[in-house]
């Protein structure tokens, strides 16, 4: 019996022979795992939370991916809660209060949002935070060099010959939209070209702030040559906007984006973007997770991914 235990748990120590014909009579008997029961002898509920506040979009369905294929892999259950409104904080304890769960991940805004840590640290339940705005020390999180994406963009405008390039932020007081800004100022100031304050237009992450940043900064005296958007969709916009108004993208406007999520390659011309490894940012939440469930006090270490600039239509030299 511990033989066929050893095997079904994948266990190193079995031997080849033994573990085949073990493997043959699991396979006949068309054997399922019972998770439940494994987790209620090991006092664990195998089952992880992730809270977020929209589910619209490719990065957050991206990143449910990512994570969903995991805890299939390993055994887990992934219980979704989105959070809204002004009370997260009392939202988060109704959801913890009604759910067993052995660890939870977040993304921005929920993981910025001091009610909701508050929750989890009272509940005593493992958390990992993806970007968040202000990482604490011993604290878990995931997150990809903003800064250095952003920057490798507006260097690559640059290196074609734009001297005028527009930023249209993302959502405000999130983390990566500050760091983007920074590596945008960066990235100008390595090239010697001084920082337009009315080149940068606020933004929100979505289509509509795209065409509405497009708008202001394609109505100034001088506009830019091209526009570099806090994500996908907004860039997305800013396509929407310039095809609208008679302008061809990139013959009289370059256009970049950040995330490389399907938006990126289904808009014409194709997006030059950033490309995130959105979904590992689940996967590895989740394995974080997986790996600290029992032994919550391990050291908890960030984990900062790699990015990718992705070359597409629609950006040429100026």
């Amino acid at each position: 019996m511990k033989t066929v235990s050893r095997v079904v748990n994948n266990e190193a120590t079995v031997r080849a022979k033994t573990r085949e014909r073990v493997q043959k009579a699991i396979d006949s008997l068309s054997y399922q795992r019972n998770v439940f029961a494994r987790g209620l002898r090991a006092d664990r509920s195998l089952v992880l939370g992730l809270l977020y506040e929209n589910p619209q979009g490719d990065y957050p369905a991206d990143i449910l991916h990512g994570a969903l294929a995991y805890c299939r892999e390993h055994g887990y259950h992934l219980v979704v809660e989105v959070l809204r409104g002004p009370d997260m904080g009392g939202q988060t304890a109704r959801f913890l209060s009604q759910t067993k769960l052995d660890g939870v991940f977040m993304t921005p805004p929920v993981c910025d949002n001091a009610s909701v840590l508050k929750v989890l640290k009272n509940f005593g339940v493992s958390y990992v935070r993806i970007s968040p705005n202000k990482p604490k020390r011993g604290e878990q999180y995931i997150a990809i060099d903003d800064f250095a994406a952003s920057k490798e963009v507006i260097d690559y405008l640059i290196s074609l010959g734009h001297r005028r390039i527009g930023f249209i932020k993302g959502m405000p007081g999130h983390a990566s939209t500050q760091a983007r800004l920074e590596g945008y100022k960066s990235a100008l100031e390595g090239g010697e070209i001084d920082l337009d304050e009315s080149l940068v237009v606020e933004g929100n992450f979505d289509f509509e702030s795209g065409v509405l940043g497009a708008e202001t900064l394609l109505a100034l005296s001088e506009p830019p040559t091209a526009i570099f958007a806090g994500n996908d969709e907004a860039a997305a916009g800013v396509l929407s906007y310039a095809h609208s108004h008679g302008l061809s993208a990139p013959q009289d406007l370059s256009v970049c984006g950040f995330d490389g999520g399907t938006i990126s390659k289904v808009v014409w011309p194709k997006l030059t973007t950033v490309m995130q490894p959105i979904r590992l940012l689940g996967e590895s939440a989740v394995r974080l997770l997986i790996a600290r469930d029992g032994n919550e006090h391990k050291a908890a270490k960030p984990v900062i991914l790699p990015h990718t600039l992705i070359i597409g239509d629609s950006t040429a030299r100026r």
